[in-house]
């Protein structure tokens, strides 16, 4: 399993500068949202340091985390923006944070339109992946794949919050890991 790195891609580099150069600066505290689920937003942006998670409130109120944000990724709900469609997650701080966003229109004025196209398809293919993976592969593997990514994300999340990324129980996370200790050499 492995985390498409579009960082030294030229559209990434084009849109990264601009975003730091003429995005509104918006610091969030652990628990502040970027944006809420069904909300409208037009802001697409610049994690520059922090963390924040993409999560969905259940209809039976339990909270589902689908994916993470870390320092260097593009930030916000960008098929929703291109769509005039309310945000279908939550994008909240799981620890202090620091974004550069613009709205998506100024971005479309700024950029060239190639550089649109291959956004939208780096981060259509990211989707297609993580959803293949995450049906694909067990909880164990997309655990060793987060923490391979991010080697310290038990310093900066609970154990709560990462289970439910991995759609598993807390106690079944601490099961996980005691087993994989085990087995090291």
């Amino acid at each position: 399993m492995t985390y498409l790195d579009y960082s030294d891609s030229d559209f990434y580099i084009a849109i990264k500068h601009l975003l730091l150069e003429n995005g509104r600066k918006v610091e969030l505290n652990r628990g502040d949202f970027l944006c809420h689920q069904g909300e409208m937003t037009s802001n697409l942006g610049l994690l520059v340091s922090g963390a924040l998670k993409y999560s969905r409130t259940l209809t039976n109120g339990n909270e589902r985390i689908v994916s993470f944000a870390f320092t260097g990724d593009l930030v916000g709900n960008y098929s929703c923006m291109r769509h005039h469609a309310p945000c279908l997650l939550d994008i909240v701080a799981i620890e202090s944070s620091v974004v550069f966003h613009l709205p998506l229109e100024q971005i479309d004025v700024a950029i060239e339109p190639a550089f649109r196209i291959k956004l939208a398809e780096a981060l259509c293919y990211q989707l297609l992946k993580s959803a293949v993976e995450d049906s694909y592969h067990s909880p164990e593997e997309r655990y060793l794949a987060l923490t391979e990514r991010f080697p310290d994300i038990h310093n900066r999340m609970t154990n709560r919050t990462i289970a439910s990324y991995l759609g598993i129980t807390p106690e079944s996370l601490s099961r996980l890991r005691k087993r994989l200790l085990t087995r090291q050499p």
